[in-house]
Formats: C-alpha cells, structure tokens, sequence
C-alpha cells in the first residue's frame, strides 16, 4: 500500500513539473504568445456573441411577426366547398 501511494504522489508531482513548463500556464504578460492568445480568445469570443445574437435576432423578429394581425386577403374563410365536387 505504502507502495502504491509513493507512485500516485511521484506521478502527481511529475505531472504538475510538465503542466507548468508553458509560459501560458506561467502567466508570462510579455510574452508574444500570450499576447496573441488573448487576441484569440476575444476574437472567438466576438465570433460565439455574434451568432448568439443573431439567433436572438432572428427569434425576436419570428416572435414580432408572429404576433401581427394577418391581411384580410391572408385570412382562412369558411365557405361552402361542395361545389367544387
């Protein structure tokens, strides 16, 4: 048992010396990479508002329309069919 828990904590260890190798995960501000990772990440951020907002815009216009009266040339009117037979 002693065994098994010295080799979760060694791999642990080892696996955060390999997570923290990154500048990114360093948080390094003046750093190129970082800087154009930020300028990426509010690009797809613009990108994902975008079609969110579309896809409300169109929703709204759907719910907009959706509540007008129709034209009088528009509406269903009952009327005798069976001449037509």
């Amino acid at each position: 048992m002693k065994k098994v828990f010295s080799l979760l904590v060694l791999s642990v260890l080892m696996a955060v010396q390999q997570a923290s190798a990154c500048p990114f995960c360093y948080g390094a501000k003046d750093g190129k990479s970082t800087e154009h990772m930020a300028v990426a990440i509010w690009f797809l951020f613009g990108a994902v508002l975008s079609v969110i907002g579309g896809i409300g815009a169109f929703s709204f216009h759907l719910w907009r329309h959706g509540r007008t009266p129709a034209e009088p040339h528009h509406e269903l009117t009952e009327e005798d069919l069976s001449k037509y037979e």
